[in-house]
């Protein structure tokens, strides 16, 4: 499927800002399952940009604005094939045990994704047997906690930790991702924050986020929570990670400015044939 993004993030701030430095996840990955077709970046004020691979080899992009300014324009135009992904494997849940301090990075816990509480109890979903269908139990998380909170862009903030968005079932993509991270993690199955975009389904209307798993035989699988499924060629990925921290679409540091406004806008729209 060729599928065309468009991704405009805009910064207002009420005094000037005196210069600011911004990093950027915002450039589809190519791999095997998409191919990236065409990448523009468009930053106003007009800063040189620079390209880098990250620690989990993401492409990183990062400018430093230097010229006084009362507004940041960010906007960045892709243009991606995908592919559908074949059915995984089905490998039982045990195989993953010699692998553990391979993939020690994506079981241990962070700051978002703690793992000194009882997640199976508190999301109310059973632990895995060693001889079951790996993909099939990732599933069934997914499917669990798409069943088992709200959507709602008014409930958390990019801060929230994950065990009030527990508690409240509700939030949005971000928050049903760590959560699925959380319960993995906690039976020693290795996930990993993706960040990217979906064509269609809940959480459409900006950045999305969901959770890819290391199926052995597989490789890395993604999976759905907010939407309660697999991933499939409607689906742009951008960026992964431990957590949301280690791939944001933007962050940055700024003097100056005062209080901001901010606007984004996302469009994800399938190409005609």
């Amino acid at each position: 499927m060729r599928l065309r993004v468009r991704h405009t993030t805009e910064y207002r701030y009420l005094e000037e800002v005196q210069d600011s430095f911004n990093e950027l996840w915002m450039t589809p990955v190519d791999d095997h399952r998409q191919c990236l077709l065409e990448h523009r970046l468009f930053v106003e004020p007009l800063t040189a940009v620079r390209g880098r691979q990250d620690y989990f080899h993401n492409r990183v992009h990062d400018f430093h604005a230097t010229t006084p300014h009362k507004s940041l324009r960010v906007e960045v135009f892709a243009r991606v094939l995908t592919f559908p992904s074949p059915t995984p494997l089905p490998v039982p849940v045990g195989q993953l045990e010699p692998l553990r301090e391979r993939f020690f990075e994506f079981l241990a816990p962070t700051a978002r994704v703690p793992l000194h509480l009882d997640w199976g109890q508190m999301l109310g979903f059973r632990k895995p047997h060693a001889a079951e269908s790996l993909h099939g139990y990732l599933l069934e998380v997914a499917r669990h906690l798409f069943r088992s909170f709200t959507y709602d862009t008014g409930a958390t903030r990019v801060d929230t930790p994950l065990r009030r968005f527990v508690e409240g079932r509700r939030g949005v993509c971000q928050d049903y991702a760590q959560a699925m991270l959380a319960l993995c993690r906690s039976h020693g199955i290795p996930a990993r924050y993706v960040s990217g975009y979906l064509a269609t389904g809940v959480g459409a209307e900006g950045n999305h986020a969901w959770v890819e798993a290391f199926v052995p035989g597989s490789g890395w699988v993604g999976y759905d929570p907010t939407n309660g499924d697999a991933v499939t060629e409607l689906y742009v990925k951008t960026a992964h990670g431990r957590d949301y921290d280690d791939c944001p679409p933007l962050k940055g540091l700024r003097r100056g400015g005062g209080q901001e406004e901010l606007k984004v806008f996302v469009s994800v729209e399938a190409e005609p044939r």
